[in-house]
């Protein structure tokens, strides 16, 4: 995952200006807030999509649950019609049976695969999503951090704008 460590970005203190330094204090708060908006919305966005999957996941486990029934009951007419003691019609009936449980069993094993595969994308989204919570996790304390440091130095700067004007 990206990292971005907000402090890095920060300018080296024997570059500031006395005029410059609140004007970049502003410009980087800014930046800094925009920053962690950005990843709350991407954060949300993946939640978001992780919901929506496991929500698939699990209507298309509850239909693969529905297939393997159906098919157990087609099976079951099936070994019910293979006692041998039907006419024609059962034998079409069977016929029409054996066929629809093959169409079945092909649709239960498509929908297997399709299952595997979603719960292949689930697990990927959540090591994403896991990924992003922990780069939000540290963008937090970087920004504290930084945050905390601008208002030091702002402080800082007050001081010493308050000693030069005691001193002219």
């Amino acid at each position: 995952p990206r990292t971005f460590s907000p402090c890095s970005a920060l300018p080296k203190p024997q570059s500031f200006s006395t005029g410059d330094l609140p004007q970049q204090n502003v410009d980087l708060r800014r930046r800094l807030d925009e920053e962690q908006a950005s990843y709350k919305r991407k954060l949300t966005a993946y939640q978001e999509g992780q919901q929506r999957q496991a929500q698939l996941v699990q209507k298309l486990q509850a239909k693969v649950l529905q297939y393997k029934k159906r098919c157990g009951d087609l099976e079951q007419i099936d070994s019910a019609n293979s006692n041998g003691h039907h006419q024609d019609d059962s034998n079409n009936n069977l016929e029409e049976a054996l066929i629809r449980l093959e169409e079945e069993q092909q649709r239960c094993s498509s929908l297997s695969a399709v299952n595997a595969m979603l719960r292949e994308q689930l697990e990927q989204a959540s090591l994403a999503n896991e990924a992003l919570s922990q780069d939000i996790r540290r963008l937090t304390v970087d920004w504290t951090r930084a945050r905390e440091e601008l208002e030091q130095r702002e402080s800082d700067w007050r001081k010493e704008e308050e000693v030069g004007t005691v001193f002219f």
